[in-house]
């Protein structure tokens, strides 16, 4: 089994790189196909040359963003893809004379919305490179190669390096599409007026209609970049299951369907969903973590909980409880049961794996206290609690550490009632406390000054929907 384990990322690397050299075959193919056109035939040692410089860029890249943490197949597939079609895209520009007017920004915003600012830096550079190792192939034998030419369109190259890195730094993951046209259209306009001036340096003797020509190809380069990016960017969405701003909204909606599901059928469980997706997002807002990803995450957190509604207290409402017909070791596994039955239906629904991983986490491996205490007292004896608690994983990012905190807050301040203020924050310290002597906090990034904010925020969302139960001592001194 261990020589399994050690062999997996041996195999994963070796089929990724395989990958890179079917991009890199596909790439000289296109260029190959191209140049023949026009009769030019190229030697074996040029064509492997140029091949072998593109599959270690392809591999650079994929080593960088291992080094970043996006070494995952989806990551991986889809950098290359979106690579793949800008690279094309691109080709195809220098094939038809337009040169000025490569959409090499279209890399630069798929990548920086839907994946990571960082890889999309990397794979920016990356897509760059590649495409100038090409137009050297198209360069040459070419009787129209000149020494202005090229270095117009070196310009123009370093032109759209600096357009894809201030869209890369401007434009925030989960950003909104209207935030994303408003910025880009703006950057675009502005590195069209750059294409435009720095085509005057280019030759000692600026020709006014090349450099109206270099400005507008730039802006249209880039509007080409924006209309492709929110075409595919759907599809992005759904073939690779992105969390992104829109998606995450769409799944806020109270129009999605499974929501409505779960408010037909555990009303308990749903506005208890409620309350903990509010407290999740003004939670993860005050550590800068995405607040719309965990009011999403936060939603759908107990969806496994339609399968046995009954079974939960929130949804009993009619004083009948089926647990007292059971007995503890059932009654755990029918509790229990809800986080891997929530998992695994938003996995066949196509949610997003964020989300997914907190209906799986937001329990951890905690103990079911109620029933191991109550199973404590029919056995009269020592007990022991490994048939007693969740099955994990524990919480692995910040975000399903924060549900899971607002998840038994909220359960908690249903139970005891606290009456002020001084009295929910006590509770809420003392919840939180149980849970990192239970090192439920231990596998996620997660900090003591980042929980402190935390509490802060549950103990002041909690005022907001008690706020006629819960008063303030002020108050109560004036009474």
């Amino acid at each position: 089994m261990e020589k399994d384990n050690r062999l997996t990322p041996v195999l994963r690397h070796v089929l990724v790189f395989a990958a890179h050299i079917v991009l890199a075959t596909i790439l000289m193919t296109f260029v190959f196909a191209f140049r023949s056109v026009h009769d030019v035939r190229f030697d074996f040692v040029t064509l492997f040359t140029a091949g072998f410089m593109l599959f270690c860029l392809f591999s650079v890249n994929y080593l960088v963003m291992a080094h970043l943490g996006h070494s995952d197949v989806t990551s991986v597939i889809m950098v290359n893809i979106a690579l793949l079609l800008t690279i094309v895209a691109s080709l195809l520009c220098i094939f038809f004379g337009q040169f000025y007017v490569m959409p090499i920004a279209f890399l630069a915003l798929i990548i920086g919305t839907d994946v990571d600012k960082h890889v999309a830096l990397a794979s920016h550079f990356t897509c760059v490179s590649a495409i100038a190792v090409c137009m050297v192939l198209f360069f040459y034998q070419s009787p129209d190669f000149t020494f202005a030419s090229v270095a117009l369109q070196i310009m123009t190259l370093l032109v759209n390096v600096g357009m894809g890195c201030l869209l890369i730094f401007l434009i925030r993951p989960y950003s909104s599409r209207l935030r994303v046209l408003i910025v880009a259209s703006i950057t675009v306009l502005s590195f069209g007026v750059v294409g435009f001036v720095s085509a005057a340096t280019v030759g000692a003797h600026p020709d006014v209609m090349t450099m109206v020509t270099v400005g507008v190809s730039v802006i249209l380069g880039g509007a080409i970049s924006l209309f492709a990016y929110f075409c595919l960017s759907p599809v992005f969405e759904r073939v690779f299951n992105l969390d992104t701003g829109l998606r995450l909204m769409e799944l806020c909606s109270f129009d999605q369907p499974l929501l409505k599901e779960l408010e037909e059928k555990a009303p308990g469980t749903y506005n208890h969903s409620l309350t903990v997706a509010n407290i999740s997002e003004r939670a993860a807002y005050v550590i800068g973590e995405n607040p719309v990803l965990a009011k999403a995450a936060a939603l759908f957190h107990d969806i496994g909980k339609m399968e046995n509604p009954e079974f939960f207290t929130e949804n009993q409402t009619d004083g009948y409880n089926p647990h007292d017909e059971l007995i503890p070791e059932a009654s755990v596994k029918m509790i229990t049961r809800h986080t891997e039955a929530g998992a695994k239906l938003l996995d066949e629904k196509g949610f997003p794996k964020e989300i997914i991983s907190a209906a799986l986490q937001h329990h951890g491996d905690s103990s079911v206290g109620y029933f191991y205490h109550k199973a404590q007292n029919i056995t009269e004896g020592s007990l022991e609690e490994t048939g007693y608690t969740y099955l994990g994983p524990k919480p692995q990012t910040k975000i399903n550490a924060i549900i899971m905190i607002a998840d038994i807050a909220e359960a908690a301040t249903r139970s005891v009632r606290p009456s002020t203020r001084e009295e929910l924050v006590a509770l809420v310290d003392k919840l939180v406390q149980q849970k990192m002597n239970e090192r439920q906090f231990d596998e996620c990034p997660i900090t003591i000054a980042e929980l402190t904010k935390v509490k802060e925020a549950v103990v002041n969302t909690l005022m907001g929907v008690h706020h006629e139960r819960i008063a303030y001592n002020t108050l109560d001194k004036k009474k």
